[in-house]
């Protein structure tokens, strides 16, 4: 019986411990500056693109029409699971070059049944305009308003013979130093209104940011659009 209740007691510290890191990382993450979210999606960009574990089709990258970085996405496994994260995206122009970056949303539900939490970077690749469309009017969910698939990685990304390359989403996920492709099916994309105001101002929504040529600049901004120059080059 004394056994028992050493076990249960563990337990308990455990779920106890977690629920205390989870909350401390969801702290720092939640309140850190449009600035500095900014330049943590351009080291996770950066840290992607230099992993030799991974290496996005060309095809893939010549077709996106967006592509968004999450850092440091917190996925959830306690009872049922979930993941949420704040990340930035950007969108290609007409003229083939990239807007002003702005700030989305990620948050999911799923189907976890075991007591644990995993940070993750995960990049998406759009391939089509009218799944961003949806994005800029709202919301969009992927699996639902636009199809979404684990992107092809390694060996199998220069096979692209072999790929059909028909999915409107790509994403890639990059976990202790593991980058392979993931499915995010059911996770829901929105806006992040109030990082975007922090760093543009005047309650600008991100239909005015990619289509704007003139908003203020700084060093995150340019950092990350750097990363995202070096990816699809």
């Amino acid at each position: 019986m004394n056994t028992l209740y050493k076990i249960e007691g563990v337990k308990i510290m455990k779920k106890i411990c977690l629920s205390l890191m989870i909350s401390f990382v969801m702290t720092t993450t939640l309140f850190a500056s449009a600035e500095e979210k900014l330049l943590d999606s351009s080291n996770a960009l950066k840290n992607m693109i230099y992993d030799s574990k991974i290496k996005v089709p060309q095809k893939i990258l010549e077709r996106a029409q967006a592509i968004a970085i999450f850092p440091g996405t917190i996925e959830i496994s306690m009872f049922l699971g979930g993941k949420t994260g704040n990340g930035v995206m950007v969108v290609r122009r007409s003229d083939g070059s990239w807007s002003y970056p702005f700030f989305v949303k990620l948050g999911g539900a799923g189907l976890g049944f075991q007591l644990g939490f995993e940070k993750k970077d995960i990049l998406m690749i759009f391939q089509t305009k009218d799944s961003i469309q949806k994005l800029m009017n709202n919301k969009i969910t992927l699996g639902a308003d636009a199809s979404v698939a684990a992107g092809p990685a390694g060996e199998s990304a220069g096979r692209g013979s072999e790929l059909d390359f028909k999915s409107e989403v790509y994403t890639y996920t990059k976990t202790e130093g593991a980058f392979v492709g993931v499915s995010i099916d059911g996770s829901v994309m929105n806006h992040d209104y109030d990082q975007n105001i922090e760093l543009y101002g005047n309650n600008i929504t991100p239909a005015q940011i990619v289509e704007s040529d003139g908003l203020i600049s700084s060093y995150a901004v340019e950092e990350f659009l750097k990363a995202i120059q070096k990816l699809t080059r």
